[in-house]
């Protein structure tokens, strides 16, 4: 019995073209060949048509029909171009439910088609022109204006349709455009922007026109990496296209009902055959149909194909119509199943010189060709050797294009034997009846299988393909052309502890990620910070690989130090029971941490010894152990690491502590380093101000000057969250959020500066150097900490801002004198020239304190340090001053009359008095003021805070 016996074959080596639909008689030919998947009905039904109609309302978008060479793509969008251009026309569909949808759209459109070449052109150059030539065939002539004349796109190709409509009022027009990918992937970044920009104008204007769109593409274009330098745009273009995809559920279907066609008396001969090897290979029995239909394509072959990177031109259907014709007059084999699998598709890329010029392909065909010589050459001579061998090629095959299916062509990703086995219907020759006998037919094969795979390994002396350990994956190890893993174990027999030590703070230094740059050279220690939950912000201290005896003396002094201590080669030393000081210890319970360590250790060392040439091999060992380790440690954390802390030891569960979800090293021991020594940094820093509404993390070292920053910029009016936090923090705000002369004066942090002020005398400044303690470490400063508080340069400076914005001091900078009148320009400073003020004094110039509590009083806001708003709110408070005295003389004079109700006035003589005296010291304060009508007259001002109190009572 021959393959023809079994199929009514019938080849495919033609490639159809979008534009042979452009002769009728050849585009009703392409209706008659045409099968239709269920899942391709249900998409032409419920997406393609649904999209091209315009007899309902919907939100009509672009298409794009995706699929690769040979998959049918063009041969879809020829068959509905053609049903949107010929009425009748689908009838001649062979699927019913998509031949009674499609009259929804049947002899509805004129239509355009065209593919695009090479060619330099703009794809608003190609389109357009394409619509005036295709335009101009059916009777309309219409020009688009160059690309220069125009901001939109969308009016032109309005006006078009309106032109349209007016010769063909109940049609549409449909633009086919076939290999749009191919042109699109030859843009430069600035043209494809261009392009992808007019793309969407394309997908918006069938929206609300009778236009509609449909482009062939070989891959998908919005989630395809090889765009994303222009992730934006495309994500626009996304929003007004739909993407149907030809899967390979639609190619199957394809070969099934065209390709390998078979009556009801063949597929029962298949059925026959097949059910033979049933308990051989998985799914076999459970997928009968689809096996049968496929016959003899393995239905793995296609999947395989479509995973395959790189290879272009992977013109799907007519291979396996070249797989078909090798064997088509061929007798079925008796002793296997006769399926061509995809270890065949290999022979091709091997056959196509084409793909020697992508590195990626050339590489797996240069180390494949190897591995095939060598197995062909050496490969064992004995009877089981070359019971193996056909089989071990068909292996070599298959994971040559395993490796082309990858995303990274080393990946330790393979196939198991029992993969291998089930989709290559891989057979032992001369051993059916054998393994048919046996109690599990299919673990005897898969055994078989594994046998065959070792023996290659063994006979390349295990170059080339290794094994994931793991799950038993074998792959194409391109990087492998030594014994790696042997040498490896034999370096770690001889690596001592203090190497291992190293290795392992090498570890430790990336995962706590910590750069090469020590504090002191020669030591393993780094300046650290660790984070004070209670206070939102970070404090500073030391981190030390080592104990408290291997390290220098680190100074200046600070809040605390955490010490990695050795876990290998211990070293005895001194616990002080210090409250500054944590140790953390890896617990050695857990055997696959050392391993790894060792393994990493020993690549290292080799790495170290080898050549140049070997050493990359090495590399990717070093590499895969360094991620284990970072991965282990993270994982571990909280059961790996005895903790210390004032001579009490345990894990951190023995502590009651429960850290939060982390995903890195340096995190969990921040955090926990951080639960113990809270109570340290409170006792150390007690008035420590508390940034708890500071959301973003924790005020550190390396963003307290844009932190400090965006707190002036919120005094000067700007809104900053941020900014705001850290004022709530220092206690300068007002219940309004606002800074206020009242509000400042109510923070302890701003009085001790105004106080410090005050002991000075009248006159005198209060310098830079009065405000810190400076620590000094070989000559330089190291640390400047206010002398009250502790509170870092920068929170000064925010502080100083409050002050200087209400007017009660003034702040020299370099020899600038900054007043509230001019805040805005202090705000903007840089923080290092902020921090460095040379010194701070009373004000000198406008009371402005006293000013701005008299424009509260009459309703007008702070000038905000402007002079020209200033003006505006003296004005305006002298207009009301005369109408207040007016408003007091009114009151006075029906005072004087009396509160009469009936014959009883309802105040006594004493209150009347009484209220008469207050109206007057009103009405007298109101026109003391009006005397200060301008900004110079109001550095005069006489009028004290409590005076203004006093009216304020009143």
């Amino acid at each position: 019995m021959k393959y023809r016996d079994l199929v009514n074959f019938e080849p495919i080596d033609s490639v159809i073209q979008l534009t042979d639909a452009n002769n009728k008689d050849r585009a009703l030919h392409l209706l008659d060949t045409f099968v239709i998947s269920d899942r391709m009905a249900d998409t032409i039904n419920n997406t393609i048509i649904n999209q091209l109609q315009f007899s309902k309302p919907t939100d009509n978008k672009g298409l794009m029909i995706v699929g690769n060479y040979g998959s049918g793509k063009s041969h879809l969008m020829s068959v509905i171009s053609t049903i949107a251009e010929y009425s009748d026309s689908s009838q001649r569909l062979q699927n019913e439910a998509v031949a009674e949808k499609a009259q929804e759209i049947e002899g509805e459109f004129k239509v355009i088609r065209f593919e695009i070449g090479s060619t330099e052109m703009s794809l608003r150059e190609i389109i357009t022109q394409q619509l005036e030539l295709g335009l101009l065939e059916l009777g309309i002539t219409f020009e688009f204006p160059n690309a220069d004349q125009i901001v939109s796109n969308k009016n032109s190709l309005l006006e078009m349709m309106s032109i349209f409509n007016e010769k063909y009022p109940d049609k549409g027009l449909l633009l086919v455009v076939d290999e749009l990918l191919d042109y699109l992937r030859g843009r430069k970044e600035q043209e494809l922007t261009l392009d992808l920009g007019f793309l969407r104008e394309i997908g918006e204007i069938a929206h609300n026109t009778r236009f509609r769109f449909i482009a062939g593409i070989q891959e998908m274009l919005f989630d395809n990496p090889r765009f994303s330098f222009v992730a934006d745009s495309l994500r626009r273009v996304k929003e007004r296209f739909e993407q149907v995809r030809i899967v390979k559920e639609d190619i199957s279907y394809v070969i099934s009902e065209r390709l390998l066609k078979k009556d009801e008396k063949q597929k029962a001969l298949v059925r026959e055959h097949l059910t033979s090897f049933t308990k051989l290979y998985s799914r076999l029995a459970e997928d009968m149909d689809k096996f049968v239909d496929l016959y003899p394509i393995h239905p793995s072959y296609l999947t395989a194909f479509e995973k395959v990177h790189n290879i272009e031109k992977r013109v799907a259907l007519k291979i396996i119509t070249m797989e078909i014709q090798k064997i088509i007059d061929h007798d079925v084999p008796v002793d296997s199943t006769g399926v061509v699998a995809y270890d065949n598709y290999w022979s091709f890329i091997e056959e196509d010189p084409s793909n020697k010029t992508i590195p990626s392909v050339r590489e797996v065909l240069e180390k494949t060709a190897i591995l095939k010589d060598k197995v062909n050459s050496s490969f064992p001579s004995d009877r089981k050797g070359q019971m193996y061998k056909d089989v071990s090629l068909q292996v070599i095959n298959g994971l040559a294009l395993n490796r082309l299916t990858m995303d990274d062509i080393y990946s330790p990703v393979g196939l198991t034997a029992s993969t291998l086995k089930d989709d290559l219907f891989l057979v032992i020759p001369g051993q059916l009846d054998f393994l048919l006998e046996d109690d599990d037919p299919s673990a005897f094969l898969e055994t078989s299988v594994s046998v065959a795979i070792k023996t290659i390994m063994e006979t390349v002396s295990y170059q080339y393909i290794s094994v994931n350990q793991e799950n038993g994956q074998y792959y194409l190890d391109l990087k492998k052309d030594i014994d790696i893993e042997s040498l490896i174990s034999e370096r770690t027999e001889i690596i001592e502890n203090a190497t291992l030590d190293s290795y392992y703070y090498k570890i430790l230094q990336n995962a706590v990620a910590l750069d090469d740059n020590t504090y002191v050279s020669g030591y393993r220690i780094w300046q650290h910070e660790l984070p004070w939950e209670q206070r939102r912000v970070m404090r500073r201290g030391y981190l030390f690989f080592g104990s408290p005896n291997e390290r220098s003396t680190a100074q200046p002094e600070r809040d605390f130090y955490v010490y990695m201590l050795r876990p290998f080669e211990k070293v005895q030393y001194k616990d002080e029971l210090k409250s500054d000081e944590v140790f953390f210890e890896l617990s050695l319970e857990d055997k696959n941490f050392k391993m790894n360590l060792l393994n990493y250790a020993a690549a290292n060392e080799l790495y170290n010894e080898t050549t140049s040439a070997q050493k990359r091999l090495y590399k990717d060992k070093i590499d895969s152990y360094f991620k284990k380790l970072n991965k282990w440690l993270t994982e571990h954390f909280v059961n790996a690491f005895k903790i210390t802390y004032k001579g009490k030891t345990g894990y951190l569960n023995d502590f009651g502590m429960f850290l939060p979800q982390e995903d890195n090293v340096k995190s969990l021991v921040n955090f926990s380093a951080q639960e113990f020594l809270a109570k340290h940094f409170s006792e150390k820093y007690p008035e420590y101000p508390s940034f708890r509404n500071y959301k973003p993390g924790f005020i550190s070292s390396n963003n307290i000057k844009g932190v400090a920053s965006d707190a002036l910029q919120r005094i000067n009016g700007r809104n900053s969250i941020q900014g705001e936090s850290v004022l709530e923090g220092l206690v300068l705000l007002s219940n309004q959020k606002t800074i206020t002369s009242e509000s400042v004066t109510n923070s302890a942090y701003a009085r001790w500066i105004v106080e410090t002020l005050e002991i000075k005398g009248n006159g005198k400044v209060l310098n830079n150097d009065e405000f810190f303690n400076i620590n000094a470490v070989r000559g330089v400063e190291d640390r400047r900490l206010s002398k009250s508080f502790d509170l870092e340069p920068e929170l000064v400076v925010v502080l100083l801002g409050a002050l200087l914005s209400t007017g009660k001091i003034e702040v020299n900078i370099d020899g600038t004198t900054y007043t509230a009148m001019n805040f805005s320009e202090f705000a903007v400073l840089s923080m290092d020239k902020l921090t460095r003020f040379s010194y701070i004094k009373k004000p000198s110039g406008l009371p402005l304190t006293e000013i701005n509590e008299i424009l509260h009083l009459f309703g007008e806001s702070a000038p905000n340090n402007n002079e020209e708003v200033l003006e505006g709110s003296i004005r305006r408070m002298n207009s009301k001053l005369n109408t207040s005295i007016e408003e007091v003389l009114k009151v006075k004079r029906d005072l004087s009359i009396g509160y009469l109700v009936g014959n009883l006035d309802v105040l006594d003589n004493n209150t009347r008095s009484e209220y008469a005296d207050q109206l007057e010291s009103f009405k007298l304060f109101c026109e003391q003021l009006l005397r200060y009508n301008s900004i110079p007259k109001m550095k005069n001002l006489n009028v004290s805070i409590s005076e203004i109190e006093k009216q304020k009572q009143k």
